[in-house]
């Protein structure tokens, strides 16, 4: 997975030693993730558009930091080409659960994942 931070490497690393806030958006594929402080980024829209991607629908989008990682639950309506809604949600889910812990270990993390905006079937699965 490809880490690639905003705005500079020394500025997420002085976040880093501050334990600041982090935004993340890990591309759906898991190859390449987005690293922004909050206070310079502001939201994941900005930090995408910062590195001109336009499509926010293709990352799995979190806030954290050392102790907790947030994970704005948002499934696209079209995630795998899978119709079936329970299906969809089910491949997402599992799809997060995977990327973002690796996400978060490869950056140095080892974060509590909360999971914010879940969709009750989810703990179907």
């Amino acid at each position: 997975m490809n880490i690639i931070k905003y705005p500079s490497d020394e500025a997420v690393n002085e976040a880093v030693k501050n334990d600041s806030r982090l935004l993340g958006a890990v591309s759906l594929d898991g190859e390449t993730a987005y690293v922004g402080t909050a206070d310079s980024a502001g939201d994941h829209i900005a930090l995408l558009e910062a590195f001109g991607v336009e499509r926010l629908s293709g990352f799995f989008r979190l806030s954290f930091d050392s102790v907790t990682a947030d994970w704005t639950f948002s499934c696209p309506w079209k995630y795998k080409g899978i119709e079936d809604n329970k299906e969809r949600l089910g491949a997402y889910y599992r799809d997060g659960l995977s990327m973002i812990p690796e996400f978060l270990v490869m950056f140095g993390y080892f974060s509590k994942l909360n999971i914010k905006n879940a969709p009750p079937e989810i703990w179907e699965f």
